[in-house]
């Protein structure tokens, strides 16, 4: 085998020779004068069991000392900043079958709002087979994150934070079989590795120069659901070319069976007051989410009809009710109608009919090769490939009060209309009256079926070398990654309003309680509706190390500088129902809407790229050696960096970092860091023209006339049922946003104590110009706030004040207005943030007992402080005692909690092995739900889990290089804390799997 230090460097398995082996900026760990196992299985003598090589294999790869981020190949410089790794062993402690399982167990991360368990966001969200990460809690696309040191295509998709759109790496696209680490680096790193490391780096090592050949299969049920799931994994390599070239291949295939809401007790009704009784929350109205918008549906008359409407035209069906004085029970079908809107107890339960977690297939491939050449230069390169398909369903489609349905006076089936079934007996005109479908929920039409297929590919090619004291890297890499979200089963609002206005029995009746249609009449309206979204990521680095530029008397100080160009580009698709290619006009009224899809908002197509180049250097050597025996600093180190980045949408930006590691004695690390960074507009928020939502906000100006009147005691007591559209629009002239990163830590190993690493870290980020919106609630809440002060807001539009509306507000005191119809919002560079933690760690490993080897790990993470700038105008609202949607003190509540920590043990002896994982998530509060008297806000309880695996591995025999592994997920089977959530409970945070067993064989051949 060749020694040449190119080869050196790639059998190095710490990250510090990944960045200048295989050019990336990231360089978390060094090897800590200790080579990996000879790769080659001549080179391992033939007497050696199986079990022996995998524990030789696993003990060298985990003999690691944890070093700053650093792109200096070969740097005299350890420990200056906060890293974490999770290695083999605490993967399978974790027993992963998804990125979303593996990286959610990072204590410092937040809560996941990209999760794959969405299902009730429209075809516009970000759905599927798709996992987030959110370092510190400050949002999602504040983490920078890597694989094998690389930037990764960011998803076909977003997500709404603080109702401004958000993008993500999908963590699910990272095959967990094939990682051999993950190292993450929580320190703001914009100026090492540039746009997004706001809140730290996740490196996701793959395994490469492997020998021989790995297969895994695993199989798992969980307890109290319907849900299992099957893992099977292959990891290949060889050598070829005389040992010269090496091939590793790691390939994973994924199942995970569906199921549905109605399986758990918590999720199965969209109404959660049954769980409050006892409490002070019994009854509260918060609590109850079940939909206005029912099969009973609520009508709109062109005028009146004494005895049947109210005073502005307003109906609705339903059964008989014998204690119901206002009803008239006239229809032919035996329902009766009913003035005004549907009551409470008819409300529709959307949740018997939903998906809690969806079917979901995967495969994934990742191959890495790597050549030496004759000179010493080595190439190198990444092929991989992810694909993963997920279905379910969702609730049965329902209008929109944005886009109505008129109903024809002449149409077949109008109770008021000019045909057969006309009720008589009423004043109704002769040539009858048009009806307006307000809300309606076409449960005949079936579930709206959810088909989301992800597929992702990366090409990648370098080459790395050396002359004299300078080692080089330089790289090409393409990815790209592209979805298709079909929901099929959805309603034509032309063809709807075609099949409701046919002037013979053939047509739609809407006033039968969505229960008497004949399929054919159903099938005329039925249509599919898709979003196909891409995005690309190309690049192109080169960089250059020295270990030894130059000399100080404590030691040598080496440098790196890079530059590095990347293209972004994103394209959303949207159906031709939603873009605006075909419309809906309404045929009665001529009105024009932009969207034919009933249910969903208009939106139209959006696309959009940009450059990047940028240029960075880097410093860093010892101030102070040991030798130099200078009182109380037995070692100082330094760390100096900035990075220029111009892009060629939202201009130029640059940023230093300072780092300084000091050793009063050789036991104790005292570390400091200053860094400022930066994270640029994403490109959907830039891009997209407008951007339409569907929101059911709280009107508190319909709620203060109620409170007038004594019908409430107070605003609390209200709550939205209306839907509007909430329109946010695009900003092309938005800013990078700048952040400021400061951060302290020590690290003990105490001399008395073998094998005892503590660690304590506190970090303060400060962001400023914060890509932000206000929310809808705050939109709306201000324009309660100036019309109680004699104006109004002009970005909340009303609808007309119809005689309904001035007879609701007689008496009030209060100007009639009209029902909320649309709400609208711009991008802008709005709010600052200043968040403050605090990292703890400790690690103890336990070697060559009587009892075998022990290794155990503890982290957590505290949220000290998490405040969000409240401006002029959201200080009108808190002076009305409103709540505000994320401003003012953030921590503990929605999804914040103050603490979170996670710890593996792991045991070997000889042939048998066992690993357990604890996690706890720390209590927080959902400001959704305000309780109706005292106006407090849910209390979400802190929830913890823990996981176990034995495993006993074959050394001789038939069944030698065969592992058995038998493991449980969640021993106690812990059910999600109650939340005012889809499905009772935060999906973000916490898991509904509940106790689920798995039992898996590996098989090695080397």
């Amino acid at each position: 085998m060749k020694t040449s230090n190119s080869n050196k460097c790639k059998l190095s398995p710490v990250a510090l020779c990944i960045v200048s082996a295989l050019g990336s900026n990231l360089a978390l760990a060094q090897q800590n004068d200790v080579e990996r196992r000879q790769v080659a299985g001549a080179q391992v003598q033939s007497a050696e069991s199986t079990t022996e090589k995998l524990q030789k294999e696993q003990e060298q790869d985990l003999e690691k000392v944890i070093v700053v981020g650093s792109s200096i190949k070969g740097l005299n410089v350890t420990g200056a900043l906060p890293v974490s790794l999770m290695d083999q062993k605490d993967i399978d402690a974790i027993a992963a079958t998804s990125g979303a399982d593996l990286f959610a167990a990072i204590p410092s991360n937040g809560n996941v709002n990209f999760n794959g368990n969405d299902v009730v966001s429209g075809v516009y969200a970000s759905r599927g087979d798709v996992a987030s990460i959110n370092l510190r809690s400050i949002g999602t696309g504040n983490t920078l994150v890597l694989l094998n040191g690389r930037r990764l295509v960011q998803h076909p998709g977003s997500q709404t934070e603080n109702s401004v759109p958000v993008t993500t790496v999908n963590m699910n696209a990272i095959p967990v079989m094939g990682i051999r680490r993950v190292e993450v680096l929580h320190d703001g790193a914009a100026a090492i590795y540039g746009s997004d490391a706001v809140a730290g780096v996740v490196n996701s090592e793959m395994r490469s120069d492997f020998d021989g050949y790995r297969f895994d299969v695993q199989y798992g049920d969980a307890e109290n659901i319907s849900r299992n799931k099957l893992n099977a994994n292959m990891l290949g390599g060889w050598y070829l070319n005389d040992q010269a070239t090496n091939i590793t291949l790691s390939m994973n295939y994924y199942h995970a069976s569906e199921v549905m809401a109605s399986e758990l007790p918590y999720s199965a009704s969209s109404d959660l007051r049954p769980y409050l009784q006892g409490s002070s929350w019994e009854g509260d109205t918060n609590f109850r989410n079940t939909s206005s918008t029912t099969p009973w549906g609520r009508f709109v008359a062109s005028q009146r009809v004494t005895g049947l409407t109210t005073a502005a035209g307003q109906f609705h069906i339903e059964p008989l009710d014998g204690s119901d004085a206002n009803q008239q029970c006239v229809l032919a079908n035996g329902l009766c109608v009913d003035s005004g809107s549907v009551s409470a107890d008819q409300y529709f339960d959307t949740n018997g009919s939903r998906t809690l977690l969806p079917e979901t297939e995967r495969a994934n491939a990742f191959m890495f090769i790597n050549h030496e050449m004759d000179s010493g230069t080595e190439l190198y390169g990444e092929l991989s490939y992810y694909w993963a398909e997920s279905n379910s369903q969702r609730a049965e489609t329902a209008t929109l009060t944005s886009a109505p349905v008129t109903i024809s006076k002449d149409a077949y089936w109008n109770p008021l209309g000019s045909g057969v079934n006309r009720l008589a007996g009423y004043e109704i005109p002769t040539e009858g009256l048009d009806v307006t479908m307000d809300a309606y929920r076409v449960v005949d039409a079936g579930v709206r079926k959810i088909n989301v297929v992800n597929q992702t590919y990366r090409l990648l090619g370098g080459a790395r070398g050396s002359f004299g004291n300078w080692d080089w890297d330089s790289a090409a890499l393409y990815s790209a990654a592209k979805t298709d979200d079909t929901t099929y089963n959805r309603t034509s609002l032309s063809k709807f309003q075609q099949a409701v206005n046919r002037q013979d029995d053939s047509a739609y009746n809407p006033f039968c309680g969505a229960s008497c249609n004949s399929q054919a009449s159903i099938d005329a309206f039925l249509i599919d509706v898709s979003r196909v979204g891409e995005t690309a990521l190309a690049l192109v680095d080169y960089k250059l190390s020295n270990a030894n530029l130059f000399s100080l008397p404590a030691g040598n100080v080496g440098v790196a500088i890079g530059t590095e160009w990347r293209y972004e580009s994103f394209e959303n698709d949207y159906d031709d129902r939603l873009d605006g290619t075909i419309a809906y006009q309404d045929a009665v009224t001529g009105t024009l809407y932009e969207t034919d899809v009933m249910g969903s908002s208009g939106q139209p197509d959006a696309d959009g790229s940009r450059n990047v180049f940028s240029a960075f250097v880097e410093l860093a050597g010892p101030l102070i050696s040991p030798d130099m025996a200078i009182p109380l600093v037995d070692k100082l180190d330094f760390q100096l960096a900035g990075r220029y980045e111009k892009y060629n949408d939202v201009g130029s930006v640059f940023k230093p970092k300072a780092v300084l590691s000091w050793y009063p004695v050789k036991s104790l690390q005292v570390r400091a860091s200053y860094a400022e960074g930066f994270r640029a507009p994403n490109l959907e928020q830039l891009h997209t023209a407008r951007t339409n939502r569907v929101n059911y906000p709280v009107d508190y100006y319909r709620c203060q006339a109620r409170v007038n009147k004594g019908e409430i005691d107070s605003l609390s007591a209200c709550s939205g049922t209306d839907s509007i559209e909430n329109i946010r629009l695009g900003n092309p002239d938005l800013k990078p946003e700048k952040d400021y990163n400061y951060g302290f830590g020590m690290v003990y190993t105490p001399a008395f104590v073998d094998n005892l690493t503590l660690t304590a870290d506190f970090w303060r980020i400060e962001q400023e110009d914060l890509v932000g919106i206000r929310s809808y609630q705050n939109i709306a809440d201000l324009d309660y706030y100036y019309r109680m002060n004699g104006s109004s807001n002009p970005n909340v539009i009303r609808s007309a004040a119809t005689a309904d509306d001035i007879a609701f507000f007689a008496g009030s005191g209060l100007e009639a207005v009209g029902d909320m119809m649309d709400i609208y919002g711009l991008f802008e560079n709005l709010d600052s943030r200043t968040t403050e933690g605090l990292d703890l760690g400790i690690y103890y490993k336990l070697n060559r007992t009587a009892w075998g080897d022990f290794d155990f790990k503890l982290n957590g993470a505290k949220l000290l402080k998490a405040y969000q700038s409240v401006d002029e105008e959201s200080a009108k609202l808190a002076s009305l005692g409103l709540a505000l949607d994320d401003v003012g003190d953030m921590i503990e509540m929605d999804g914040r909690p103050e603490w979170q920590a996670s710890g593996t043990v792991t045991w070997r002896y000889d042939n048998w092995g066992a690993g357990m994982h604890a996690k706890y998530v720390g209590d927080f509060y959902d400001t959704s739900a305000v309780h109706d008297e005292t106006g407090e806000y849910w209390h979400v309880s802190s929830w913890n889990t823990l996981s176990l695996y034995g495993q006993y591995s074959f050394d001789e025999g038939a069944m030698d290089g065969m592992r058995v592994r038998v493991g449980v997920r969640n021993l106690f089977d812990r059910e999600p804390p109650l939340a005012d959530e889809t499905y009772g409970y935060d999906a973000s945070l916490h898991s509904s799997e509940g106790r689920y067993f798995y039992v898996s064989l590996q098989a090695n051949f080397f």
